[in-house]
C-alpha cells in the first residue's frame, strides 16, 4: 500500500512538471503568434476543447490502428467511447454500440504469429501517442489559433498521459513488455485470445498446445499482463462449463491476489457471485461481495453477461426462479451487446444450461 500511494505521488509529480515545461515552451513559442490574433469567444473555446478531446481519441486509436497495420497486425475492431466498428466471422465490417469502464477508446488488431526475439510491439503500442503529437504539430503550424493551440495542448497532455507508465495505458503496458521475452509473449497470447474470441472461437480450445506452453512459463515479472493468463486459465473451465473446478479456482485467485487490477477484480468479484450462486449459495463471501459498491455499480450493467449473472443469483440464493426466468429472458434479448461473438455464444449456452436447472 505504502509503495501504491508513492508511486501515486511521484507519478503526479512527474506529470505536473512536464505540464510546466510545456506550459513554459508553448507560451515563448506561441506568445508572440497568439498576440496578433483576436480573443476567442469563452463558450467557443470551451466547445472547441470538447471537441478536440473527442478527435484526439480518434487520432490516438487511429494511431494504433496505422502502426498495427505496419508491423503486420490485422484489424479486428475499433471503438470510441460506446461506437465500435468490427469486422464479422465474414470480413465485414459492422457497427455497434458497447461501453468497456475505463476507457474512452480502442483499437483491437490480431498480432502477427510470435517469433522469439522478433515480437513487433513497439509502433503497435505506441502509434497512438506519436499521432497525438504529430497531429498536434502539424495542425499548429497548418494554421496558428487559439484553437489550434488548445487542440494541441489536448494532443500533448493525452500523449504524455499514455505514455508516462500509470494505471494499464500504453506506457505502462511498454514498459512491461519492453523488461522480458516472456512477458512479451503473454501479450501476444493476450492479442491472440482476443482474436480468437472475435470470429467466435477459445484459443485454448483451438490450439491446445498453447495450455502447454502457458503452464511451463515462468513468471518472473508478475504484472497485470501476466495476470490475464489466469483469467484465460478460468475461461477455459467455463468453456467446458466446469463450474466447480472454476468455482475453486476463481475463489482462491481472489482470495491469494489482493493486487490484482481494479477492472480486473471486479469481474472477477461478478464471476465469484455466479459461480457461487450456482455452485455453493451458503459460501459466506457471497454476502460480501454482494455489499461492495464498486460489485454493485457493475451488476447494473446491461449485457448478457451480467443478466446471466443476476439470473444465477435469482435461482441458487434468492429461490425465485420465475424472476430467474424473467432474467434469462432478458439475456437473450441482449444478445449483440456481449462484447464479442464467443461470449456472445457462451452465454446463450450458459441461458440454456440454467433454464434447464430451473425447468426440470
Amino acid at each position: 500500500m505504502k509503495n501504491k500511494i508513492i508511486n501515486g505521488l511521484l507519478q503526479l509529480v512527474g506529470i505536473m512538471a512536464i505540464g510546466a515545461v510545456v506550459g513554459y515552451s508553448v507560451g515563448k513559442i506561441a506568445g508572440d503568434t497568439l498576440s496578433r490574433g483576436e480573443t476567442p469567444n469563452i463558450i467557443f473555446l470551451l466547445l472547441a476543447g470538447v471537441l478536440a478531446f473527442i478527435l484526439h481519441i480518434i487520432v490516438h486509436e487511429a494511431g494504433h490502428l496505422f502502426f498495427g497495420l505496419l508491423s503486420g497486425y490485422k484489424f479486428i475492431s475499433f471503438r470510441v467511447f460506446d461506437f465500435k466498428i468490427i469486422k464479422d466471422e465474414n470480413g465485414k465490417l459492422k457497427i455497434r454500440f458497447e461501453r468497456l469502464a475505463g476507457t474512452g477508446g480502442q483499437c483491437l488488431m490480431k498480432a502477427p504469429e510470435y517469433v522469439e526475439g522478433k515480437f513487433k510491439y513497439k509502433l503497435y503500442l505506441l502509434g497512438g501517442v506519436i499521432f497525438n503529437i504529430v497531429f498536434s504539430i502539424v495542425f499548429w503550424l497548418i494554421l496558428p489559433s487559439y484553437y489550434t493551440l488548445l487542440f494541441a495542448l489536448i494532443g500533448f497532455a493525452l500523449a504524455f498521459l499514455n505514455l508516462i507508465p500509470m494505471g494499464f495505458n500504453d506506457g505502462m503496458t511498454f514498459y512491461h513488455a519492453n523488461k522480458d521475452e516472456t512477458t512479451r509473449f503473454v501479450l501476444y497470447l493476450q492479442l491472440e485470445y482476443v482474436y480468437y474470441q472475435s470470429i467466435g472461437k477459445n484459443l485454448l480450445i483451438e490450439k491446445p498446445e498453447i495450455v502447454e506452453k502457458i503452464n511451463s512459463l515462468e513468471i518472473i515479472n508478475t504484472n497485470y499482463l501476466t495476470d490475464a493468463l489466469e483469467f484465460i486459465k478460468l475461461e477455459g473451465l467455463e468453456y467446458f462449463f466446469e463450474f466447480d473446478a472454476l468455482y475453486n479456482e476463481a475463489r482462491k485467485l481472489y482470495i491469494e491476489r489482493d493486487d490484482l487490477l481494479p477492472v480486473y477484480k471486479i469481474e472477477l468479484m461478478a464471476l465469484l457471485v455466479k459461480l457461487m450462486s450456482l455452485v455453493n449459495p451458503e459460501d459466506e463471501l457471497l454476502e460480501e461481495l454482494m455489499n461492495d459498491k464498486t460489485l454493485l455499480a457493475r451488476l447494473k450493467q446491461k449485457n448478457p453477461q451480467t443478466k446471466n449473472i443476476l439470473a444465477t443469483y435469482e435461482y441458487g440464493v434468492k429461490l425465485n426462479d420465475e424472476k430467474a426466468l424473467d432474467l434469462i429472458a432478458d439475456t437473450r434479448k441482449l444478445k449483440n451487446k456481449a462484447p464479442n461473438l464467443y461470449v456472445q455464444s457462451l452465454e446463450m449456452k450458459y441461458c440454456d444450461y440454467l433454464e434447464n436447472k430451473i425447468l426440470k
